[in-house]
């Protein structure tokens, strides 16, 4: 599990590196997607956050 904090404390920091949430929000899901291959404990955070980002980019393009 060492592996899986490792990777989820960089993702965070590349996530916080983003110009705003919507760009964090796609680091977020697609690094989850990744991991969730090898780890299938994260599959249910991956979807969450692949929807959050989805709906985020249609609630931009609305305005």
């Amino acid at each position: 599990k060492a592996e899986l904090f490792d990777a989820l404390l960089i993702m965070l920091q590349e996530a916080g590196s983003r110009g705003n949430s919507s760009e964090a929000a796609y680091v977020i899901s697609g690094v989850l997607e990744n991991l969730s291959r090898d780890y299938p404990e994260v599959k249910g955070l991956a979807q969450s956050w692949t929807e959050l980002a989805n709906l985020e980019s249609k609630m931009r393009g609305a305005a």
